[in-house]
């Protein structure tokens, strides 16, 4: 391995990867630790970009119009002094959207238009 003539030449030198980190020790714990960040942020945002593709692939963006007929998810429980069954009831429950609130929350009414509540939007689907 040819001598460097400064420090800051190590530096160019691993951008340009004509030397590895194993080839020379550096000399402070301080470079060491840099090394160690820099290789850290590195792999945090590979891992971030391979999240993101992943959940870009398998969500989308869904917007809703005043009026649309949708069905919302029933969030009803079972209840036992109601004789009330809820993997036997409705999954999905016919409704309005009266208005949106924000990007993603939708006030809903029943079919006749009275006000329901307010729901997000991965609980609508379109009818």
């Amino acid at each position: 391995m040819p001598m460097m003539q400064h420090g800051a030449s190590y530096e160019i030198c691993q951008k340009l990867s004509t030397i590895k980190d194993t080839d020379c020790q550096l000399g402070s714990q301080a470079d060491r630790m840099q090394l160690i960040r820099n290789n850290i942020m590195k792999e945090w945002k590979l891992a971030h970009e391979r999240s993101m593709k992943t959940y870009n692939t398998r969500s989308k963006e869904v917007t809703f119009k005043i009026g649309q007929v949708v069905y919302r998810k029933n969030f009803k429980q079972s209840s036992q002094p109601e004789a009330y069954n809820a993997k036997l009831g409705p999954n999905q429950i016919k409704c309005i959207v009266l208005k949106p609130i924000g990007n993603t929350m939708y006030e809903r009414g029943d079919t006749s238009g009275k006000k329901v509540g307010v729901y997000h939007a991965k609980d609508i689907f379109l009818a």
